[in-house]
């Protein structure tokens, strides 16, 4: 006898959802159900056709879409961006859900919600041009929780940091040491970005140091060749920094090599600070002072409040995650004469 999966799913009295998850070894079914399941799948000896489970699958309501609105080559060529993609994976497959990518390169990602493919999206860290993303969203009532907040869109669900905090902690390190000619480096779309810029010039003012226009550069990307090209320029001044602050460790790395390419030593003539701790930050030489931002933990926990949201719970409509300031070689007292 052929049967069929919903034909399972009825004499079992659960879903074809529920099935699914049996077969597929998912979590989060009654073991008593689960039992039930696959009693009937071992009496009809029921094999699922996998091209069948494929297609279906496609238009399944256990699919959450992790929204990119960056380009896919800088997404998964920074290691910040991977550690959120997989703490997101992670926590979706641990609660039965499947992920699938979705790039916001035009308004398909909506396509793909009104054909019922996913059941809401993570949004992946967007930026101040990615407002009309949230309003698309919003307007469509879309659930969505994203993996950073938009400055004047904070009433939407996101998980991030404390960024001002962070920047301080950069900036109160690099103080104590010494230093009084300290740059930034950061991409000004990023509200991130922005909030670290502003505790760069906040802490100048507290502690009475001058600030200078002309340290605070704004480059149009987050790469490792922006942060090189940068403190390349920085380094050609007749009075350089003594310090720098990058907004990210991508650009710290870089940042570093045009340092030592300028002549210059790090940490003797200039410290080097970035943001978020990625793994090579372990690696570079000299090894890097920077901010651990949680970045697997915020997407695990985007996830989980997404999904809280389209299981009707009630959440808050933020999430602040912790900072820590990891000191290690690129910084150092200020040289003195």
């Amino acid at each position: 006898m052929n049967i069929t999966i919903g034909e399972i799913a009825r004499q079992a009295g659960v879903s074809k959802t529920t099935v699914s998850r049996v077969l597929n070894n998912k979590p989060d079914v009654d073991p008593a159900t689960r039992e039930k399941i696959m009693a009937l799948i071992n009496e009809y000896n029921f094999q699922p056709n996998a091209f069948a489970k494929a297609i279906s699958r496609q238009s399944s309501s256990q699919h959450i879409g992790l929204l990119i609105p960056h380009k896919a080559e800088y997404v998964f060529s920074n290691a910040f961006y991977t550690e959120v993609m997989r703490g997101v994976s992670t926590e979706l497959d641990e609660q039965g859900y499947y992920l699938m990518l979705c790039y916001a390169h035009d308004v398909n990602y909506m396509d793909i919600y009104h054909q019922k493919r996913v059941e809401g999206f993570v949004l992946l860290s967007p930026g101040s041009y990615n407002k009309n993303i949230i309003e698309t969203l919003n307007a469509e009532e879309v659930p969505f929780v994203s993996t950073s907040k938009i400055s004047e869109q904070e009433t939407m669900t996101y998980v991030d940091i404390d960024n001002h905090q962070g920047g301080m902690l950069v900036m109160e390190h690099l103080i104590a040491l010494g230093h009084r000619r300290i740059a930034y480096i950061g991409k000004p779309s990023l509200t991130s970005s922005i909030e670290r810029m502003n505790s760069h010039r906040v802490a100048l003012e507290k502690h009475g140091l001058p600030y200078d226009p002309s340290l605070v550069l704004v480059p149009e990307t987050s790469s490792t060749e922006s942060g090189h090209d940068a403190a390349r320029f920085l380094m050609q001044d007749d009075n350089p920094p003594t310090a720098i602050f990058l907004a990210n460790d991508v650009m710290a790395v870089g940042a570093i090599k045009a340092i030592q390419e300028s002549g210059f030593r790090v940490p003797e003539d200039v410290s080097v600070v970035g943001f978020d701790d990625i793994p090579l930050a372990m690696y570079v030489n000299p090894t890097l002072t920077t901010v651990r931002q949680p970045a697997y933990e915020k997407g695990r926990c985007a996830a989980r409040m997404l999904i809280e949201i389209l299981q009707k719970k009630p959440i808050p409509h933020c999430q602040i995650m912790d900072v820590e300031l990891i000191v290690r070689g690129s910084t150092g007292p200020v040289k003195t004469t």
